[in-house]
């Protein structure tokens, strides 16, 4: 307003009052028309859209209700399921049979997210198969669902199960013999009765509106079931612990259970509070679904509009009387001026002022204008300075990106790449090759993971991805990416190093297969190592005894050369010739000598044998020792080939259900004597709450076999060293089994109270042919065997030593492995 002038004065003051009054009373007349007919209107749309939501939730349960009864029909036709219930109403202590069942029932029970357990009654009540083991056994006679499910499908309406506390629904169907029709048991699925909250129920009044559920408008908006008995089943938004609990006597309730037609209009709820809702019968079960909002929160809408209708009246008659002020010539012509000082202004004219005399609120207005502009024009200088600073900024960072050693990109939200430097030339690609192609177009095989972890991420991620290059040969390439976000933290960008490691990957495979070939050449060298000695030996006693046989063999034919036969043919002559005295008178010289020629060869012959039973005497010994070394030693080579070939013949185990204690115990029955027999005490530690497990039994009774017999060993040495020494010590062997239920998996611990390992062994001791053992008995094969078994049961074995004090070896081993569940 201009200072001075009085507009509500004389004619001006009349012609303003009457155009108030031409303008305003329609315009009020209209708004109370208007708000009279919305109010009418949206009572009747918030009666209809009750009514429309509670018809839809009524078909929602209904289909529950029909899939649940149909699920037990079809599982209770189900031919398997038959033939098991009948197997086990003939043999009920078949375990294969109990166990194959439940294993069934379990699939059957995870076909709908909504089965808490599904489980087969006998015809005497009794449950022989569940998908809850702990079911199994439990008596179910006089239950409605088992006395009523004989004869037809039954539904049980809500109830809270007493073994588990559990709101739930039952549907049973009768299990028939198909072709006798005659009643081999029941089937029931108890269904989660919190599948109904989830149609049903809301958000609490104090928690943020859940507006995804089309009947959860506002803050007191509530659907909830009544059962026939007039109770909840399920949860209130208002009230805690409601199910089975909270009894409602409402209008709507009373008026559907006695008539069985659908109740709209307004009324007092179970709170007292007055609300606008709808109900609806389910006959089925006897139910009565009702939807209910305040009334408050319900006409909530009428308030609104009613407030804007007075906002926009005010804002009209406002408008009247500006329009009233603006006529004034006097006003208009300034603001003129002023647009068209604003024009030449948005025209880049920054010298442009406007001239004005008036010292009133326009003359500000004016003056500030020209201010502005003064401002506008220091400011343009000011940006354009920056302009130029940032252009630099540009072209130094994008000669850096373009430049860089390493292939930089970015991609869009959609994983399309907006910027890719020079470098990726490299890879026979161009920079407008790639321009707007999904970075998935250049994976190896489409791996379209790969793009997820790279979009989807809200982190800097790394790892590494195979590349196609434009000739199609195959690159391995590290990606490191990073997402670029707005303020309001919405992905806009994602920005990408790309580091192509091909060659590295060449190289560590190139030092992977050298690593492999002089594995390859140590077990080589053990294998000689270990042969070579017991061959040397065998090599020296079969010499010493081939010296000794050419010594017996010489003295045998020194005895040989003497023809016994020839003496005896003349022993044989000269007693012929006794016969005759005459003869014997006259050859008695002749005789003698002959007799004499005879008894020398006879001392040379037994002086021979002598010799020869002296070299057979003095020999005998060492030839027996010779034999018995190379036989030892022929032993030793051949337990180490038969344990080489174990350790690399490691038979597949053969996975069976095992209790671990049960494997201590039959070893120890074994061994336990033995060990008692050598002073070492065994203290058993088996946890009575272990789990069985999948494993091949022989195969892990060999394993501590292998263990206790190394710790037996080692306490005997140290028992032999102390000895000698003077000094005595009480040597232990303990084996006991321990469960980790958070790893799902069994342990297994030996501990002995020898002398411990040697720090320099103990990175060894799981090689091939390394043994601590002085006698030389040891393959060194025992633990390398050992440690493969426990490996291909997917199990680790830890080794825990204190040098003086003993060492502990824990044998872990999974529950179930991946080769127990194929």
């Amino acid at each position: 307003m201009i200072k001075g002038a009085n507009l509500f004065s004389g004619i001006g003051r009349k012609l303003f009052c009457w155009f108030l009054l031409l303008s305003v009373l329609p315009i009020i007349v209209v708004a109370i028309l208007t708000y009279q007919y919305a109010q009418e209107s949206i009572k009747n749309e918030l009666l209809k859209e009750q009514s429309f939501i509670v018809g839809g939730i009524k078909n929602h349960i209904l289909t529950i209700l029909d899939s649940g009864e149909y699920s037990s029909q079809f599982f209770a036709s189900d031919e398997f399921i038959r033939m098991n219930l009948e197997k086990l109403n003939n043999n009920p202590s078949d375990k294969q049979a109990v166990k194959e069942f439940n294993d069934y029932m379990v699939y059957k029970t995870n076909l709908n997210q909504g089965f808490y357990e599904t489980f087969v009654l006998n015809p005497s009540g009794i449950v022989v198969a569940s998908s809850n083991e702990n079911s199994i056994g439990r008596n179910e006679v006089g239950v409605d669902y088992f006395e009523y499910g004989k004869m037809n499908t039954y539904v049980k309406d809500v109830y809270r199960d007493k073994n588990t506390g559990e709101y739930s629904m039952a549907f049973a169907s009768p299990i028939l013999k198909k072709s006798e029709e005659k009643l081999l048991g029941v089937l029931v699925i108890r269904f989660n009765a919190a599948k109904l909250n989830e149609i049903t129920v809301g958000k609490n009044i104090n928690t943020k509106v859940d507006i995804g559920a089309f009947h959860r408008r506002g803050l007191t908006s509530e659907v909830y079931i009544v059962n026939k008995d007039g109770f909840m089943i399920t949860d209130s938004r208002f009230e805690h612990n409601s199910i089975l609990r909270q009894m409602i006597q409402s209008k709507p309730v009373i008026s559907v259970h006695s008539h069985g037609k659908e109740f709209v209009g307004v009324y007092n709820d179970y709170r007292g509070v007055n609300v606008i809702g709808a109900a609806q019968y389910l006959k089925r079960m006897g139910w009565v679904l009702v939807v209910e909002t305040d009334e408050s929160e319900a006409y909530s809408t009428i308030y609104t509009f009613k407030n804007r209708v007075i906002t926009m009246v005010g804002i009209c008659i406002v408008g009247v009387i500006f329009i009233s002020l603006f006529v004034s010539r006097g006003i208009i012509n300034p603001i003129l001026m002023l647009v068209k000082g604003m024009k030449k202004v948005a025209g880049g004219d920054l010298d442009f002022r406007v001239e004005t005399r008036l010292k009133d609120e326009l003359g500000e207005l004016t003056g500030s204008f020209n201010q502005m502009t003064c401002d506008i024009k220091d400011s343009r200088e000011k940006l354009l300075g920056l302009k130029g600073a940032l252009e630099e900024r540009k072209e130094y960072l994008e000669s850096v990106l373009r430049f860089a050693n390493e292939l930089m990109f970015t991609l869009d939200a959609r994983g399309n790449f907006t910027f890719v430097n020079p470098k990726i030339t490299d890879w026979g690609y161009d920079e407008e090759d790639l321009m707007g192609t999904p970075l998935i177009a250049i994976f190896f095989d489409n791996k379209l993971k790969g793009d997820d972890q790279i979009i989807h991420s809200d982190f800097p991620r790394r790892f590494e991805v195979e590349i196609l290059d434009k000739q199609k040969n195959v690159r391995n390439v590290l990606l490191s990416t990073s997402p670029i976000k707005n303020k309001e933290g919405e992905l806009i960008s994602i920005m990408g190093i790309a580091s192509d490691i091909t060659e590295l990957r060449k190289l560590e495979q190139k030092l992977m297969q050298s690593d492999r070939l002089a594995s390859i050449g140590q077990l080589i060298a053990g294998i000689a190592h270990e042969i070579n000695n017991p061959i040397g030996v065998i090599y020296l006693y079969s010499t010493e005894s081939l010296k000794i046989f050419e010594r017996i063999t010489s003295a045998f034919k020194d005895i040989s050369s003497l023809s016994i036969s020839e003496y005896t043919q003349h022993l044989d002559k000269i007693i012929a010739n006794l016969d005759s005295e005459a003869e014997v008178k006259q050859e008695k010289g002749f005789l003698k000598k002959e007799l004499m020629c005879v008894m020398d060869d006879l001392k040379k012959y037994h002086n021979g044998l002598g010799e020869t039973y002296t070299v057979i005497s003095k020999n005998r010994s060492f030839l027996g020792e010779y034999l018995e070394g190379s036989v030892r030693e022929s032993i030793r080579c051949k337990e180490l080939i038969s344990g080489l070939l174990d350790f690399s013949r490691q038979k597949e185990p053969k996975m069976a259900l095992s209790n671990v204690n049960n494997l201590i115990d039959n070893v120890l029955n074994i061994v336990e004597k033995q060990y008692r027999k050598e002073k070492i005490d065994v203290i058993r530690k088996p946890d009575p709450g272990i789990p069985d497990i999948m494993a091949d039994s022989h195969q892990i009774e060999q394993v501590i076999i292998n263990i206790a017999n190394n710790a037996v060993f080692a306490m005997k040495e140290a028992a032999g060293d102390l000895q000698q020494r003077g000094v005595y010590r009480k040597w232990a062997l303990t084996m006991g089994t321990h469960f980790h239920a958070d790893k799902e998996s069994v342990e297994i611990f030996i501990s002995d109270t020898g002398m411990g390992i040697n720090k320099y062994d103990l990175g060894k001791i799981f090689d091939p042919f390394f043994t601590a053992r002085k006698d030389g008995k040891g393959t060194g094969l025992g633990l390398s065997i050992s440690y493969g078994i426990v490996k291909m049961h997917e199990g680790n074995i830890e080794v825990e030593n204190e040098v003086g004090k003993g060492t502990t070896f824990r044998i872990l081993l999974p529950v179930r492995t991946g080769k127990s569940h194929e």
